[in-house]
């Protein structure tokens, strides 16, 4: 087995794990206070991230599909992450409603990227584009994901410290 295939396994079961880890700080927060804070004081509020996640995950399931079937990505709204949470009026809405609307979201993207062969490098380092044109692989997405799932759960923990 190649040294990639075993660790794009970890990166898949990490993808899997972690809307299940962010479902187990949400609830178990005690003060209803910690929904309504936001990251450093004009940033997020908890909601927001997990709109964010949503929005991304939506997308990335898109750029996976057209990067395993060689084309090139969809283009990106050209809007930034905050312009697009600041739209969705994501802080007006529930959190425990948007974790699970984010979930929906995970659950087809992670059973896409596991129902390819984890082993196939030429399929996994193919070249292609991200929605912003720089150079872009399956193999980049799937860390990027695993990574902005955990860069996002230091954020809510930081929102619940206050």
């Amino acid at each position: 087995m190649q040294a990639l295939s075993r660790y794009r396994r970890w990166q898949l079961w990490a993808m899997e794990k972690n809307p299940v880890n962010i479902e187990q700080v949400l609830t178990s927060i005690s003060d209803p206070g910690a929904f309504a804070r936001r990251d450093g004081g004009d940033g997020w509020t908890i909601s927001e991230v997990l709109g964010h996640l949503f929005d991304v995950d939506s997308a990335f399931l898109a750029r996976a599909l057209a990067l395993a079937a060689g084309n090139d990505p969809p283009p990106s709204s050209g809007k930034s992450p905050d312009e697009m949470v600041i739209e969705a009026g994501y802080a007006e809405q529930d959190a425990l409603a948007l974790l699970e609307k984010w979930k929906d979201a995970r659950a087809p993207y992670h059973a896409f990227l596991s129902s390819l062969p984890e082993d196939d490098a030429a399929l996994w380092e193919r070249p292609g584009r991200d929605a912003d044109g720089g150079g872009f692989t399956l193999n980049d997405q799937l860390i990027l994901t695993a990574y902005h799932d955990v860069d996002h759960l230091h954020q809510i923990v930081k929102i619940i410290r206050g």
